[in-house]
């Protein structure tokens, strides 16, 4: 199940943004290029080139959009790793990827650099009224400064701020309505100052200016003199800071993101080519004014590009001014919406007073707070002084983003799945270098006071979350970072331990359970909850034990990831078998980056026998050839001759003389024992190394009770959060099941012998199977995923790999959280299922290709009733693919709508209905099903169609878990809704549940049923699954009181004649996410 971040109520957008969605063209690519094509381009560029020179001003626009297209990289990999749903844009989308510290501290930066730049193009509108008086008179003959008194600029941006405050507070919808107005204005101003400079230079036209202010080529070199209005002499990074703000408008196109078509594709696209036409359009103005105009004029008429304009000056002038009032206007009713919804979420209480008091409501206190802090820095009185405080601010927000971004590429979690192709860690990480020193270089000491506030924030974030115990969880990036230093620093151990060539000291050795200890298949079926969310198992009159497996409260679902636990199995003398399933986890815990623990379980009752027989064969060998290269490696793993004969028991202090013989020769006390466990680990150790897999390899004893030893195992194994929550064991097989069965059958009963033996086989596998299943059911109940493996030769192996790109298909029949899903797609993204070329030189690019694709997935979406609309489930299964951003051919399959299939993979007493059910509904599930789809739509605000997955958990507090997709996507509509909390009721059972019989206290479907129900799922899979590497479905829920032996005949019917099967049971626990 899909879950969505819980957060607090943040602005909604008006009715009228939520009609007519926007292309790229529109709703990215015009507003940034109108937010890019400001102020700097008319007043300031031109001076810039007169002190830098041509070539040096063309290095700083490089420079400033070599930034901006790195950072666009990584905005891309934000933008296309979740969706966006809050009004706030670029607030939004980088707080649910980044997590609420990081996410609104870099939306704190980004906001104030917003306020800064709209008081820039406050003091651009203010200074271009100015120069255009100021040319009037001189037009006229008059000496005038352009001040009317002292702080008539002051004043002026004071009434411009209050009146686009007020024109914001009417309707911002005005405001997108005009948008493509002054751009056109924008545009129009740039078209006419081109043409008029190119006139100018070929004698046609001369407009405000002389003949001699025509001077070729003046402008190619730098030439630093003082400014004649501040004379302040400026410099080369002076000048940065002064250029840099021009190229901050591409997240301007991320404000709109709600009323986007399609955001993951026309933002990425909208922000690029806005970036690379304005770039050719500054070096246009750039090269044409300075080559053509002279320098001085340059210097002293900062506002030529309106005095040399064709076919009238004023068009240039009245251009400006209305430019810089749309572009104050989409900053002032944009900027509100990001820091009221920081106020909504509720993460920085200093920001509480601006949260409004319905939801739904104008921010306009949030207004009236950012008015108030745009007209704070106008009191400047000119741009100049304000330019280098926002660069700094923007390249910090963009060091933060791509520095965020780098971590995540690097560390892979398995959350952060971007589909933005061209996204790669090491360019973010040269774009977080790039803005960092760019920062740095403008003002080394306003870098350090703004990184110094930033941390802070981040570090009171962080504080004041933990004190107000906030519910705001959308995981965050340092959880992701910790884990995965953690699992280096482990796996690093790993790996020295198993390169330690002179290590002697015996390896550790794991005990199970005394025959006293604790009986956790007894106490799981009602265990004792205490408050902080521990489970007591065990005998309270003997040995009790203390299970802890309440989650830490801030792990996240999105940084989930597979901890596996693998058991082996193994022969006698200690030598693993089932390799394939050593493959599988290898892979997992390559793509997965989780820690692997592998462990074997010896049964002590067979030790002393197997090491006699494992130490005599190594003696012979010995003799005879000498040490092998294994041995060797053998030795260097576990610092002790795997070949060296077992030395006669040694007496010491803890053994009886006396009572020697009462004590078992199979204990670990016994030497033989010891050596095998270390035989048996260094070949557990040598496997691994050949999987490539890192991990940890352990050995168990166990004195018969194999279940025993198996949960010893998931209890203990692990540090803390890193301990397993996914088991990993092989399919067993019982072939004295299907012996016993046709002995039964056959009315031949002249011969004994056989039927004798095969009563006798009967008995040990069903044994082997009740303890099996009993292993099984009691690592569920310890809230542990379950995967049983049934894999041959035929399973694609790290070393071998397959020839052409592997098939994974995925047979969805219980929605199971999602952990059907997660499971294949890592699997998928592992290097051998992209397929293996060989050596061959001309097929390398088609490997790379592959290897980015990874293995190809086939969902099919299995039907359990025939009123599923197989349509409407393949359109929401589809839909549903895209949000978690799994790619997979998806076909449905009805030929299993009229078994029972749906009972025998999950548990019915999970189906809650609610109290005041309908009776005429003939308990009906599917029903109460689509009633719950009814409730949920009501609270995550969807009128029709299907259940959405990703919002269900948290928002309808209703578990999938145990819903089959019909139930979770395909039901229409409903009145009643359906709660959680109450058993069902003997009425409110499916009408499809089938009667059982009792076989020795344990419950069993009729076997024809059952075979009938297995077969029909068998041959669907055979028939659509042939051609696959791996089959993955859904293992088979395990009833209270079912019999062993008719699951496990159920279990090998679905699995007879597919080579490669995983079957998995999630614990609830694991949640694919929507969002990074």
């Amino acid at each position: 199940m899909v879950a969505l971040p819980t957060t607090t109520a943040i602005p909604s957008p008006s009715p009228t943004q939520q009609q007519q969605p926007l292309g790229t063209l529109h709703g990215v690519y015009f507003p940034c290029l109108q937010s890019i094509l400001g102020v700097i381009l008319f007043l300031r560029l031109t001076h810039i080139t007169s002190q830098a020179g041509c070539l040096f001003t063309s290095l700083l626009i490089l420079i400033s959009s070599a930034s901006t297209l790195l950072t666009w990289s990584s905005l891309s990999a934000i933008v296309t790793n979740g969706q966006i749903q809050g009004p706030s844009g670029p607030y939004y989308v980088i707080s649910r990827t980044l997590g609420a510290d990081i996410g609104c501290s870099l939306g704190l930066l980004y906001y104030i650099g917003n306020t800064l730049s709209c008081s820039m193009f406050v003091l651009g509108a203010a200074e271009a009224v100015q120069h255009s008086i100021r040319a009037y008179y001189a037009r006229w003959g008059y000496g005038f400064s352009g001040h009317v008194f002292r702080w008539d600029v002051q004043v002026m941006a004071i009434l411009l701020v209050a009146s686009m405050t007020a024109c914001v507070h009417v309707g911002t919808k005005y405001v997108t309505l005009f948008s493509n107005l002054f751009l056109i204005v924008t545009l129009t101003s740039i078209l006419c100052m081109c043409v008029g400079c190119a006139l100018f230079g070929m004698g046609f036209n001369d407009g405000n200016l002389q003949p001699y202010d025509r001077s070729f080529g003046e402008n190619v070199w730098p030439r630093y003199e003082p400014d004649p209005y501040t004379g302040v002499i400026p410099d080369f990074f002076s000048c940065l800071a002064l250029i840099y703000p021009c190229v901050t408008g591409m997240l301007s196109g991320m404000s709109k993101s709600l009323r986007l078509e399609n955001p993951s594709k026309s933002i990425p696209k909208g922000m690029f080519w806005s970036i690379i036409t304005s770039t050719t359009v500054y070096l246009i103005v750039c090269w044409l004014f300075g080559l053509i105009i002279s320098n001085r004029t340059l210097k002293v008429d900062k506002f030529v590009s309106a005095s040399v304009s064709y076919p009238h000056e004023f068009i240039v002038r009245a251009g400006v001014v209305i430019s810089c009032l749309g572009l104050i206007l989409g900053t002032m009713s944009t900027a509100p919406n990001l820091v009221a919804a920081m106020s909504h979420d509720d993460v920085l209480p200093f920001l509480r007073f601006l949260r409004q008091d319905n939801e739904g409501d104008k921010p306009t206190k949030a207004l009236l707070f950012t008015a108030v802090l745009v007209a704070l820095p106008s009191l400047a009185g000119n741009l100049d002084h304000v330019s280098p405080y926002a660069t700094i601010f923007y390249l910090l927000m963009y060091s933060g983003v791509n520095a965020s971004t780098c971590i995540s590429g690097y560390v892979k979690p398995p959350g952060f799945r971007p589909t933005f192709r061209y996204f790669h860690w090491s360019v973010s990480f040269v774009g977080f270098v790039w803005c960092l020193g760019l920062s740095f270089c403008i003002s080394s000491v306003g870098t350090f006071v703004s990184l110094l506030v930033f941390l802070l924030m981040h570090g009171y974030i962080k504080k004041a979350r933990r004190l107000a115990k906030t519910g705001v969880k959308w995981g965050t990036l340092g959880s992701a970072v910790r884990y995965n230093i953690v699992s280096s620093a482990l796996n690093s151990l790993a790996k020295s331990a198993a390169h330690a060539a002179a290590a002697s000291v015996p390896s550790e050795v794991t005990l199970s359970m005394s025959e006293e200890g604790v009986q956790l298949n007894e106490m799981a079926r009602s265990p004792s909850f205490t408050s902080d969310g521990s489970v007591l198992c065990g005998d309270l009159d003997n040995n009790e034990e203390w299970v802890h497996f309440q989650p830490s409260s801030d792990f996240h679902a999105k940084n989930w990831r597979p901890q596996l636990l693998t058991i082996m199995d193994v022969e006698c003398d200690g030598t693993p078998t089932n390799l394939h399933v050593m493959s599988m986890a290898a892979q997992l815990q390559q793509t997965g980056k989780g820690i692997n623990v592998v462990i074997t379980i010896i049964d002590r009752s067979q030790a002393s026998k197997a090491a006699s027989v494992a130490s005599v064969m190594d003696s012979i060998c010995a003799e005879a050839n000498g040490p092998s290269d294994g041995d060797s490696v053998l030795s260097e793993l576990t610092g002790v001759s795997s070949l060296a004969p077992p030395q006669a028991p040694r007496t010491d202090r803890w053994r009886n003389e006396g009572g020697s013989q009462g004590l078992s020769s199979s204990g670990i006390d016994h030497d033989d024992t010891i050596h095998l466990m270390q035989r048996s680990k260094a070949l557990l150790m040598l496997q691994m190394k050949k999987e490539g897999m890192d991990g940890f390899a352990e050995v168990s004893t166990t004195d018969g009770k194999f279940f025993e030893a198996v949960w010893s195992a998931v209890i203990h194994t692990g540090l803390g959060p890193l301990s397993p929550n996914t088991i990993l064991l092989s399919l067993p097989t019982f072939l004295a099941f299907e012996e016993d069965a046709s002995t039964k059958n056959s009315e031949d009963i002249g011969t004994t012998g056989p039927k004798r033996r095969s009563s006798i086989a009967y008995e040990q596998d069903r044994t082997r199977a009740d303890e099996y299943f009993r292993t099984i059911n009691g690592i569920l109940n310890l809230q542990k995923a379950v995967i049983l493996f049934k894999g041959g030769p035929t399973y694609p192996k790290n070393s071998t790999g397959i020839p052409e790109r592997g098939t994974i298909d995925i047979w969805w029949i219980v929605h199971d959280g999602g952990l059907l899903l997660l499971l294949p797609f890592l699997l998928s993204k592992h290097s051998v299922w992209a397929g293996n070329n060989g050596e061959n030189v001309e097929k390398r690019r088609n490997r790379r290709r592959r290897l980015k694709l990874g293995g190809k997935l086939r969902l099919f979406a299995v039907t359990t009733t025939r009123d599923e609309n197989q349509e409407k489930l393949r359109e929401s299964v589809v839909d549903h693919l895209e949000r978690v951003r799994i790619q997979a051919e998806v076909t449905v399959v009805d030929c299993l709508a009229e078994t029972n299939i749906a009972e025998y993979m999950r548990d019915w007493s999970s189906v809650k209905v609610a109290p005041g059910l309908d009776s005429s509904m003939n308990g009906s599930v599917e029903k109460a099903a689509s009633m719950l789809n009814t409730k949920l739509r009501r609270k995550v605000g969807l009128s029709s169609g299907s259940l959405n997955p990703i919002t269900s958990l948290q928002n309808g507090g209703i578990s999938t878990q145990n819903m089959t997709l019909g139930e979770v996507f395909a039901c229409q509509s409903c009145e009643d809704p359906c709660v959680s909390g109450v058993e069902p009721s003997e009425s409110s059972l499916p009408k499809t549940v089938i009667s059982h019989q009792t076989i020795d206290g344990s419950l069993c479907p009729p076997k024809d049923e059952t075979v009938d129900t297995a077969s029909m799922l068998n041959e669907a899979m055979r028939r659509y699954s042939s051609d696959a590497n791996l089959v993955v479905t859904n293992l088979p829920f395990m009833h209270k009181n079912q019999c062993a032996e008719s699951y496990f005949q159920f279990v090998d019917k679905v699995c007879d004649g597919i080579d490669n099967v995983m079957l998995v049971r999630g614990s609830g626990a694991e949640v694919i996410t929507a969002y990074a």
